[in-house]
């Protein structure tokens, strides 16, 4: 198989190549045909000269690469997969030399931008743009060119004999590229595609692309990327480009339906299984290991979407404390925030003494939505915490963000880690910190991103279960919302329930005082959390909790604390509608979904009625009158026809639609009297 790249042998097009096409088929005879440029690379692919392509498309430092969606579509080539591959970047030259041999750096210019910092250490030396990273340091070797250096990876150091004079010379380690597999044919269609390409144009007026997205949210389609793109010839006029995923391929096929209904027009690049994002490979000082396939067992199985990740119960690790209410469940108390010794000391002397709860929760870390308030006492914190556990006895749990969050709570000997939902919502984080816990005995929870994703919750356990950890717990925190509730951050029932079902042997705890925000809801929401079947509870608790540095409306004193946990029901045998909890449990599901289709039939009520007053304007500005009879008698027999393919009543359809006219009347009635 013939795969055309742009670059040379030892370039990070080669690894993530042989990376992709090793993991889609048996990795034997394939041979690379090196292109000096992107249109060159897809030139090769239409005029069949190669199979197939791996090509660049994005990077978390440089951006998305637009000419490259351009190509795609004047050589009409489809995507049929995708690969990341972390990016490492060194100073590369013959040996026996030191950077202040160095007079010139020659690399590809997607390279130069990922390291300005680092040159700007060094003045003297002189930057060049090339085609190719690795074919610099392939030309320095051939032509023993001394005070040259290029910018490449381990691979093509390996390849081309180079002496490395700096490594990881990046602006920033988090650098990553993803690339496309390119090919003349569309994938076939296959349910286990979960993600797709493509290019949207809409009609250039007020709301039409919005009115399109829209119909990505009815349809549960989750956008992982859009990119305005200029039409050649068409002065200010954009294509829109989006790359979105799916739990249901139905989900898919009907948002497409729907989308072209709307749009001018639609080219659909390719539907695709998400690319594997295990970067581990490419951190190899060796090329055998950077350019090695992907093993499939490397990662968690997938099975009609359970995901089989093994579990060390939380039983055998948190010992059972004397006044807890059940043994059947995890309670965690303790501060927000860990504000100063004696606050933190005296909270935990009196949570231990309800003797309800083995661990203490105590943030150190406090990354705040607003920059310039309290972002916590950091490391210092963590030595109060261990006091405090020498002390008390208690487990200690920290929020941790960050690989070096991970490293200084081992130091300071804290128990349990948990990754907060800011960090859930981003994998790169969530790897980082699965990279760290390796190895380790520590237990990991971790809560839902702020966002309804279920995938990416998902998604954060198989990282730090990749990583070797047994001890995980996941907790339901809410889910961040625009509108204005009377909660913090609404619970959201049905995806937690749905977590449950995808993975039901791992625990999951709930968190009522983030969800809430308010501590005289705490009880209402624990409660219900227990009768729907979680396991346990997470619970902030502060000594004068009115005197609190953060978030203090949800937290509650210990005493207050020890009065709430006993007057909870644990473990009920029914629920007000007399059902056992499974069952109570699929009711709570439904319950939800009606409660989001009623948002969801509100919001587009109100954007009903906003276009309505729009056309009471244009008819009171120009003299026509308010009933249109004939128009009426027309929207009837349509709204009617279509009521009845979707199999509601007449009846039900015609009330409901009279009434709304009544009030676009007087809604009209009431313009045209001004």
């Amino acid at each position: 198989m013939k795969i055309a790249i742009q670059g040379i042998a030892g370039s990070f097009h080669d690894i993530a190549a042989r990376r992709y096409y090793g993991m889609h088929g048996d990795g034997t005879g394939i041979e690379l045909l090196e292109c000096d440029t992107f249109h060159d690379l897809c030139q090769a692919v239409q005029n069949q000269s190669a199979d197939a392509a791996m090509m660049a498309i994005e990077n978390t430092i440089a951006g998305s690469i637009l000419s490259n969606y351009a190509l795609l579509d004047t050589h009409q080539l489809f995507i049929t997969g995708e690969a990341y591959v972390q990016i490492q970047h060194h100073l590369l030259a013959l040996s026996g030399q030191t950077i202040q041999d160095i007079k010139t750096v020659q690399a590809h210019p997607m390279a130069l931008l990922q390291c300005t910092d680092f040159f700007r250490k060094y003045p003297h030396i002189h930057v060049e743009e090339a085609n190719d990273t690795a074919a610099v340091a392939k030309k320095i070797r051939d032509e023993s060119l001394k005070g040259v250096a290029a910018i490449a990876g381990y691979a093509a150091a390996e390849l081309y004999g180079m002496g490395i004079l700096a490594e990881r010379i990046e602006n920033n380690t988090k650098n990553y590229t993803r690339f496309l597999a390119i090919s003349r044919t569309p994938n076939f269609t296959s349910k286990d595609h979960n993600k797709a390409s493509l290019s949207l144009r809409v009609s250039h007026t007020s709301g039409t692309l919005a009115e399109a997205l829209i119909v990505l949210k009815h349809n549960h389609i989750n956008l992982t990327k859009i990119q305005s793109i200029p039409i050649v010839g068409l002065p200010y006029e954009y294509s829109i480009h989006i790359d979105m995923t799916w739990e249901d391929y139905t989900d898919y096929e009907h948002a497409i339906q729907e989308l072209g209904k709307q749009a001018l027009e639609i080219r659909i690049f390719g539907v695709y299984k998400e690319g594997e994002k295990n970067l581990e490979l490419t951190a190899q000082k060796s090329y055998a290991k950077v350019i090695e396939k992907t093993q499939p067992t490397a990662k968690a199985k997938s099975d009609g979407g359970k995901v089989d990740i093994e579990i060390d119960h939380w039983k055998n690790w948190v010992p059972k404390a004397p006044n807890a209410p059940s043994e059947d469940y995890l309670l965690i108390a303790g501060p927000c925030s860990a504000e100063t010794e004696p606050q933190l000391l005296q909270t935990a002397r009196d949570i231990a003494a309800l003797g309800k709860t083995s661990i203490l929760r105590a943030g150190v870390w406090k990354p705040r939505t607003r920059a310039g308030g309290f972002e916590g006492m950091g490391t210092t914190a963590l030595a109060w915490l261990k006091r405090v556990k020498e002390e008390t006895g208690l487990m200690i749990g920290v929020e941790v963000a960050t690989g070096q969050h991970v490293e200084e709570c081992l130091q300071y000997g804290m128990d349990i880690v948990w990754i907060g939902a800011r960090t859930t919502g981003n994998p790169f984080s969530v790897q980082e910190i699965a990279d760290a816990v390796r190895g380790t005995n520590l237990a990991v929870m971790v809560k839902n991103p702020i966002s309804p994703d279920l995938e990416l919750w998902i998604g954060a356990m198989e990282r730090v279960s990749l990583a070797g950890i047994k001890k995980l717990v996941a907790i339901h925190r809410g889910f961040g919302t625009q509108e204005k509730t009377e909660l913090r951050n609404p619970p959201a029932w049905s995806i937690p329930m749905q977590f449950r079902a995808r993975l039901p042997h791992i625990p999951m705890i709930n968190d009522p005082s983030h969800i809430t925000g308010r501590r005289d809801k705490l009880a209402e929401i624990a409660q219900k959390s227990l009768d729907l079947g979680m396991n346990g509870l997470i619970i902030e608790s502060h000594l004068d909790p009115d005197n609190a540095w953060t978030d203090a409306k949800q937290q509650i004193t210990p005493k207050v604390l020890g009065e709430m946990l006993d007057g909870l029901t644990w473990r009920p045998e029914s629920n007000d509608d007399g059902l056992a909890t499974e069952e109570y449990t699929k009711l709570e599901i439904l319950r939800s979904s009606i409660d989001r289709l009623d948002n969801e039939f509100l919001e587009l009520l109100a954007s009903r009625m906003n276009v309505v007053r729009e056309i009471g304007e244009y008819k009171q500005q120009n003299g026509l009158e308010v009933l249109q009879e004939a128009r009426w008698k027309d929207l009837m027999e349509k709204r009617l026809s279509v009521g009845g393919k979707l199999n509601l009543g007449d009846t039900f359809i015609k009330d409901m639609f009279d009434r709304l006219h009544t009030e676009s009347l007087e809604t009209q009635s009431s313009i045209h009297s001004k």
